[in-house]
């Protein structure tokens, strides 16, 4: 009897948790979808091979989502679920008798709709007697994020419904993308690494200003919860589009098997030419009687499958390998090929991903290697052909050495990563950093992109921060560069006067500090009374430590980060420059008057009706201080499920603990 691989399924598991974390809640794969289709294969053999070992493992029940704590949750009225994937047409074969057999139907009982699936974020939207209320993420299919206010930006998304009679509640599913010109336009200046990225990127941004200014699309694919008159999916969605709701144009219905394979191989051959990105088609049966008496299984509806796309592959050959040095000093092995046509593309680099990587599939430079590139996965090397070929070079190894600026490489314990440790004196760490200052989600300087910032740092123009607000001293110089004028030179310079005032915590995030993402800038400003502190404390070191330890959100790793950074002398000086050209401010939170303005507030555990989040947000509206560390001078502690011991040393320490019933009864 074959015995149980308890050590491999361990380590599947925590592969699978660790691509669905980077797909669902960092909106960033690092693999294909075939590449996550074939581990999740291997998860259900083992599952089915040994049931009862493998019993507390439910992982094809979940959807890997999970809602942000940057906004606040919604629990969706139906559950959003998830599609089973069929990668053959023997896999559709078994749908279609599955089908058959679970409701006793012959196979040409069953209609189907066929629609592309698109590779987007995919949402909930609720309209109320024809008035969208509600938009919100799928999240892990039960809890959302409410992004409602960043939705209502979106032009394809219509406030009202275009009926006299609309429906008094209704779920709207679909997907919101960008498409492939207009992430081309918006990656001039930005580091997403594909359009399903920038979407999710865009829809999370705490300003729906900031949202309104992307070029999001819409499409619907679906509903939740609504009791309309018609008894077919492809109707419905009609209906849909009838009432200003935009459908695909690729919708359609058909009546057996041949059919749908005749639309995915029509499809699959234009997909180049569709100007959003598609990772395969999706049926459904049509009838909704049908749909209803099928149900789900696990996280998966039993009525519908998503066929998808093979990846697309080409060999060619490696012509040398280099090395990536990122803004936080990782070295990342990236293969420069012989270009080659990958799916209408010309591909000339792939990623080795690490050196690990490198090692596993024995990859060395002259290799003739294939090529896989998978909707809008960044090209890697799928395998080496000629692993027989006499005289091949040594193993690519990671240098001893960085390769810009030759400082020894050191290896993070936390990431597994060969990392630069010239962190502030690397040509690469500094330009990485200057393109992130000047970025989208960072100041936000229009015209001042990577390509501009390569070439004002090549030219000695901008070597930091400051530089950037002097360049109107340039003028002479720039205007006679290639590409560049009087008008365009002005044009810059008036963006970048545009950016002069900045506020507190977006300066902080601008700095690009390891660790210190928008949400930890924001709680790193938030420990400043004032503007003049946060000069005084580069100024003359003034101890900001215990402030940021007393912070709510604020782990020691940031911390460590955040001090570390301003330690430095030449830091130092680069920011105190810097502040003399631009004008900082703290945004001031609206606040009124309430029982609890002046306390110090403390919660714990997790709440059920908010996110943490948003009840510190409110508390602060309300006047209070939200601290994280309990001591005797807290207020109140607010305790959730599952508190642990600062619940406990609140109540040794007399501080009044509220649930979060009593919490909300006090703030109203």
């Amino acid at each position: 009897m074959e015995k149980f691989p308890k050590k491999k399924f361990q380590e599947l598991v925590k592969i699978i948790q660790y691509h669905n974390n980077l797909y669902y809640n960092d909106d960033n794969p690092k693999i294909s979808d075939a590449e996550y289709d074939e581990l999740i294969n291997d998860y259900r053999k083992i599952k089915k091979l040994f049931p009862i070992e493998t019993k507390q493992s439910d992982l094809l029940d979940e959807i890997g989502g999970k809602p942000s704590e940057l906004f606040s949750k919604f629990n969706h009225p139906t559950r959003m679920l998830s599609l089973d994937n069929a990668m053959s047409e023997d896999d559709l074969v078994n749908f279609q008798k599955k089908l058959s057999n679970f409701l006793n139907k012959k196979t040409n009982d069953f209609e189907f709709s066929t629609e592309p699936k698109i590779d987007g974020l995919s949402v909930n939207l609720i309209y109320k007697n024809g008035k969208l209320v509600i938009a919100a993420t799928r999240g892990d299919g039960q809890t959302g994020e409410n992004i409602t206010n960043n939705v209502i930006t979106i032009k394809d998304i219509p406030k009202l419904l275009k009926t006299k009679s609309p429906p008094t509640f209704i779920e709207i599913r679909g997907e919101i993308f960008i498409t492939k010109d207009d992430f081309i336009k918006l990656n001039t200046e930005n580091n997403f690494a594909n359009p399903r990225n920038a979407a999710a990127g865009s829809l999370r941004q705490l300003d729906p200003r900031e949202t309104a200014k992307r070029p999001l699309k819409f499409i619907a694919h679906g509903f939740g919860s609504y009791n309309g008159e018609k008894n077919n999916y492809y109707d419905q969605l009609i209906e849909l589009k009838s009432w200003g709701i935009p459908i695909s144009p690729f919708l359609k219905k058909v009546q057996n098997l041949n059919e749908l394979m005749t639309i995915y191989n029509e499809i699959n051959k234009k997909r180049a030419e569709i100007p959003y990105d598609i990772d395969g088609l999706v049926y459904k049966v049509n009838n909704l009687s049908f749909q209803n008496r099928l149900g789900i299984v696990g996280k998966s509806p039993r009525w519908a499958i998503a066929h998808k796309f093979a990846s697309e592959t080409a060999q060619t050959e490696i012509k040398k390998i280099d090395i990536q040095v990122g803004r936080t000093g990782s070295l990342t092995p990236v293969a420069r090929l012989k270009p080659i046509n990958i799916g209408g593309v010309l591909v000339s680099n792939a990623t080795l991903h690490n050196f690990e990587e490198i090692e596993k599939k024995d990859i060395r430079e002259g290799d003739s290697v294939i090529v896989e590139r998978a909707g809008d996965v960044i090209p890697h090397i799928l395998r080496v052909v000629n692993k027989n070929k006499k005289n091949r070079p040594k193993l690519f190894k990671p240098p001893k050495y960085c390769p810009i600026c030759k400082s020894p490489t050191i290896i993070d314990p936390d990431e597994v990563v060969v990392r630069c440790s010239g962190t502030y004196i690397c040509d690469a760490q500094k330009v990485g950093r200057l393109k992130h200052f000047v970025s989208r989600s960072a100041l936000d300087i229009e015209g001042l992109g990577d390509k501009q910032i390569n070439l004002f740092y090549k030219k000695g123009l901008i070597r930091d921060y400051a530089d950037i607000f002097d360049l109107v001293a340039k003028r002479a110089i720039v205007v006679n560069f290639e590409g560049w004028g009087t008008l365009s030179f002005d044009n810059l310079i008036n963006a970048i006067d545009q950016k002069k005032k900045i506020e507190l915590s977006k300066f902080i995030y601008s700095l690009g500090i390891r660790f210190v993402g928008q949400i930890n800038a924001k709680l790193i400003s938030s420990a400043f009374s004032n503007i003049e502190e946060f000069k005084n404390f580069f100024e003359s070191e003034n101890d900001i430590v215990n402030a940021l330890k007393n912070t709510d959100g604020l782990g020691p790793k940031v911390i460590q980060s955040f001090v570390e950074y301003s330690s430095i002398k030449s830091n130092k000086k680069q920011i105190l420059k810097l502040i003399k050209k631009v004008e900082l401010f703290i945004k001031k939170i609206d606040t009124v008057k309430s029982k609890i303005t002046g306390k110090k507030i403390i919660f714990t555990g997790t709440l059920s009706l908010m996110s943490r989040a948003e009840a510190k947000s409110q508390a602060e509206k309300l006047g209070a201080k939200v601290v994280s560390s309990i001591s005797k001078s807290t207020d109140i502690l607010v305790s959730g499920e599952n508190s642990g011991s600062k619940l406990k040393k609140a109540k040794e320490l007399g501080v009044t603990v509220m649930n979060e019933k009593e919490w909300n009864n006090l703030t109203g």
